[in-house]
């Protein structure tokens, strides 16, 4: 039988009030001090609403974008220009990377408050390809995937020791750049050897922003040794899936781009053809990009209908 449970991923919207705050520690008519409050409410008010949930995000509320604390906290990468993050209206600094990369463990410590015991902190970070194929350098990408990589495999032992228990690897370049099958080869083996050291914490992979299907056909056909692969159902069709997939399934079904709130009845419906259909020991019921692009009012009554559906399988089973 398969347990039905949930969770959020990425970055969370911040509220008008610790929005209003920060623009006014920029044109320093408020603290420092006055931001961390402010943000410490917000996470606060976040965590009760993951109280259910079976793993437990801090929503990167100091986060600017997925790059920039590792980037801010490294050797050899600077932060370069405001670039777009795919087609939405959300920017991200470019990172540029000049050489050997090397992590400072003290200082991006900040980043990554502890935000749940036994076994239910999760932290959802860049893709060594994302983090590659965003990248800007004069090396080759080969070379830059190598040093992604190598960064966020130090970055991995270093949250394992803290005591994070599921690290998610957000994924949308894949799928929406549809690339070809060297560049899928090349992503495996980053992710791969990322699995290799990994020891009680699970490790995810999820994809997002166009079909992830063909990219889980190959970690499927190659045995890539994951816990879980994540799916934005909005571009993936379930019927392109492998079938009896070898991980737990990540479904990604709340839209983080449109503050249409979906009905709960609908969910239903889909979430037993998905059971019906892949089987999997584990579903994780989630957003499928982050939520960061909706007013915050929206986005908390999405992890609201998160919870509520995870009742509702969780009954049943």
């Amino acid at each position: 039988m398969t347990k039905v449970t949930s969770f959020i991923h990425g970055i969370y919207p911040r509220s008008d009030n610790l929005a209003q705050v920060s623009r006014d520690v920029d044109r320093k008519r408020k603290t420092l001090e006055d931001l961390e409050r402010a943000r410490k409410k917000d996470l606060n008010n976040l965590l009760k609403k993951q109280q259910s949930f079976s793993y437990v995000e801090d929503g990167k509320l100091s986060w600017q974008d997925i790059f920039r604390p590792i980037v801010q906290n490294s050797e050899n990468v600077t932060e370069g220009t405001l670039t777009r993050w795919f087609d939405n209206n959300a920017f991200f600094r470019q990172p540029i990377i000049t050489g050997k990369l090397r992590l400072s463990e003290e200082k991006i410590k900040q980043y990554f408050p502890k935000v749940a015991k036994n076994g239910k902190w999760k932290v959802t970070l860049p893709s060594p390809y994302l983090f590659a194929k965003l990248a800007k350098s004069e090396k080759d990408f080969e070379e830059i995937l190598l040093e992604t990589t190598n960064i966020l495999k130090d970055l991995i032992i270093y949250l394992e020791k803290l005591g994070v228990s599921f690290i998610q690897l957000n994924e949308p370049s894949l799928p929406y750049f549809e690339t070809n099958r060297k560049e899928q080869a090349l992503f495996i083996q980053a992710i791969t050897k990322l699995a290799s050291i990994k020891r009680n914490t699970k490790l995810a992979i999820h994809f997002y922003f166009g079909d992830a299907a063909p990219i889980i056909k190959e970690l499927v056909r190659t045995h890539v040794p994951i816990d879980a692969v994540g799916v934005d159902f909005v571009k993936t069709n379930l019927s392109s899936l492998p079938k009896r997939l070898p991980y737990a399934l990540i479904a990604g079904i709340v839209e983080g781009r449109n503050s249409l709130l979906e009905k709960e009845k609908t969910l239903k419906v889909f979430i037993k053809k998905v059971i019906k259909t892949i089987k999997p020991e584990t579903l994780y019921l989630t957003n499928n990009s982050d939520l960061q692009f909706l007013p915050e009012k929206v986005a908390e009554k999405k992890v609201a209908l998160l919870e509520k559906l995870q009742k509702s399988f969780s009954k049943k089973q």
